[in-house]
């Protein structure tokens, strides 16, 4: 009885759009994966983890510890590092859960796992979540630098509060209707949406529409936007630009709005195969595509480890502090550093990363 609920239990998180989907089940798949395979895939899969959390935890760590650090930007960026952390931290329950036999619940216990664990929908919010703080932070700095005189539509430091929690609870009431319908099934020994299966994978279309299609279209025109003013007409970073930037403020900005771009590029390369897999899952043809669904498990927790690299690379503020961090936990003195931090803060006027 244990053998076959762990089975269903395991092989559930792939009926039900969990972002690392059958990473533990390959055995259901048509492909078999030899033991160096599973091998293999379970220490890539930890190595995503504790990169992952580490990194942004990092983030989170250098915007509290600095006060130069506090921008707008910046809280933008910890509330995506908060989101990839979530994701990051269920799916490693879930599949602690899926490679451990533990006693069958029952009860609240069985309906509350196949709510919010066995089917990983968590997953799900998280990934409206940074959406949501992509756009926002691409709506941020067009207002900032394309229309930096119309202060009553400004993200600030007053209001950042606001808008990021209006961005959690926007995430989610739209999967509140996932999180409702979804039970155990005593009958097919798997959690499921029960009646309203095929309504809740149509509605999970309208979530990928969501999720990519609307916060593409006005990431693009704010980028666009952008890139016009910076490159083409020299209204932004211009040689003579009226705010009389200096071309360390200008790189600045630059840097910047490079680093923007190339997160939002990594977040819709990784999300594609697994919105794509989730669309398939309505023809009930998604079996036949091994390769997408490693491409979506791996890619979804790849996208949540990455951005705090693409911070050290392309940020000099967040690399500073990352020095200054490990030079304080080895003991080492980081005054220069720390200095150099301020130092960059106090002489630029942008809200840079």
């Amino acid at each position: 009885m244990e053998t076959k609920w762990t089975e269903n239990r395991k092989m559930s998180a792939f009926q039900n759009n969990s972002t690392i989907a059958n990473i533990t089940t390959s055995a259901r798949l048509p492909h078999r994966s030899t033991q160096i395979e599973e091998v293999v895939k379970m220490v890539t899969f930890w190595i995503i983890i504790i990169v992952g959390v580490i990194g942004n935890s990092l983030v989170i760590t250098v915007v509290k510890m600095f006060r130069s650090m506090r921008t707008t930007t910046n809280y933008l960026l910890v509330n995506v590092a908060a989101a990839d952390i979530t994701t990051l931290l269920f799916t490693a329950i879930l599949y602690l859960i899926m490679t451990i036999n533990s006693p069958i619940p029952s009860g609240a216990l069985l309906s509350f796992l196949c709510k919010f664990i066995y089917t990983n929908t968590i997953s799900i919010v998280t990934l409206l979540v940074t959406a949501l703080t992509l756009t926002l932070l691409a709506f941020e700095r067009y207002h900032a630098l394309v229309k930096p005189l119309i202060a009553s539509r400004r993200v600030t430091t007053d209001n950042i509060a606001y808008f990021i929690t209006g961005i959690w609870l926007i995430a989610i009431t739209l999967v509140t209707p996932l999180f409702a319908t979804l039970d155990y099934d005593s009958d097919k020994h798997h959690c499921s949406h029960g009646d309203a299966n095929y309504e809740m994978m149509i509605y999970i279309d309208c979530l990928i529409v969501i999720l990519t299609l609307v916060p593409f279209t006005v990431i693009a025109f704010c980028y666009s936007q952008i890139i016009y003013g910076m490159y083409f007409n020299n209204t932004i970073c211009g040689s003579k630009s009226e705010r009389g930037d200096t071309r360390k403020e200008t790189k600045e900005k630059r840097r910047l709005v490079t680093l923007l771009i190339l997160l939002t590029v990594v977040f819709f390369v990784a999300f594609i195969p697994y919105g794509i897999l989730l669309i398939l899952k309505v023809s009930k043809v998604n079996h036949r595509y091994v390769f997408l669904q490693y491409a979506s498990q791996y890619l979804t927790l790849l996208n949540c480890s990455v951005n705090p690299l693409i911070y050290t690379f392309q940020s000099s503020s967040y690399r500073r502090a990352f020095k200054v961090i490990m030079k304080k936990m080895l003991c080492r003195d980081a005054t220069y550093e720390l200095s150099e931090l301020i130092e960059m803060r106090t002489r630029t006027s942008v809200r840079s990363v």
